[in-house]
């Protein structure tokens, strides 16, 4: 298993200096979540190689938590998210953190949905915007709210809390509803084709709920080389902050406004799956 990154030393210490200013926030928005770390053996902006489960062999100080989640196959288990357990993965290189997002009380259901948008062809951060805007629409005549997340590049993700700990398979059949109408609305703005890499659209994918299919964490860095924040926002920021303007280097001005995932979502502390969607 590769458990190392390429990166400069002076590189490595400013990662580490953000996740010490953002592991105790990952760790409260997502407690006990299954922690997948990403490295750069070739380095930033080069392909990525994941951790994964946790064997029996495998030398973990005893200090760290894990959960184990039921895969059809066999259970798995992860090392859970805690900021001790978090900054460990740094210190052994990991400078993306990625998970599904279970609920902390559950962790075989869901906790957060996701709707991750991607811009192709060509598409814009004002594609993207719009986008967001679009599913936003849908997702609230549902009576349901969602938390925007720049993704620290160019694309974003809607997180979705529901407090009811719905099955994963449900919420997933859903969401391809909200996203296939917001299609019909939106045909030459939004994409579920995830074939299509040419036309200028914005392809939303939905895949990632369910158990072992990760996307980065809020707060989490990107590898690129300009280590962009994953970046949660207010809907009336949308087009004023700039994806991929926080990075590991300013993240702390960010952070001055604390933390702004954990306050939308107890905003949204009563919002369930049950209620409208189903």
């Amino acid at each position: 298993m590769v458990e190392h990154s390429v990166v400069a030393p002076s590189v490595q210490a400013t990662v580490l200096a953000h996740y010490e200013r953002v592991a105790d926030l990952i760790a409260a928005n997502f407690p006990l979540a299954p922690i997948v770390p990403v490295y750069y053996p070739d380095g930033l902006d080069a392909t990525p190689h994941y951790g994964g489960c946790v064997h029996d062999d495998d030398p973990l100080p005893a200090t760290l938590p894990t959960v184990q989640i039921a895969f059809p196959n066999r259970p798995r288990r992860y090392v859970a998210a805690t900021a001790d357990s978090l900054l460990w993965f740094v210190h052994r290189g990991a400078i993306d953190i990625g998970s599904w997002t279970p609920n902390p009380h559950d962790p075989d259901r869901l906790g957060h949905a996701r709707i991750i948008l991607s811009p192709r062809g060509g598409a814009t951060h004002e594609h993207v915007a719009f986008a967001m805007l679009a599913l936003r629409t849908v997702l609230l005549q549902y009576g349901i709210e969602a938390i925007p997340v720049l993704d620290g590049f160019a694309g974003a993700a809607l997180f979705i809390p529901f407090n009811d700990a719905p099955a994963y398979d449900a919420v997933r059949v859903w969401l391809h509803e909200v996203v296939n109408a917001a299609v019909a609305h939106s045909p030459n703005l939004i994409t579920a084709d995830s074939h299509d890499q040419k036309s200028q659209r914005v392809h939303a994918n939905v895949g990632s709920n369910a158990p072992g299919r990760i996307s980065s964490l809020p707060y989490a860095l990107i590898g690129s080389t300009h280590l962009g924040m994953v970046t949660p926002i207010h809907w009336n920021e949308l087009g004023t902050v700039e994806n991929g303007h926080f990075t590991a280097t300013n993240s702390d001005e960010r952070l001055t406004e604390g933390d702004i995932f954990y306050r939308l979502t107890r905003e949204l502390h009563a919002q369930r799956f049950g209620d409208g969607p189903r």
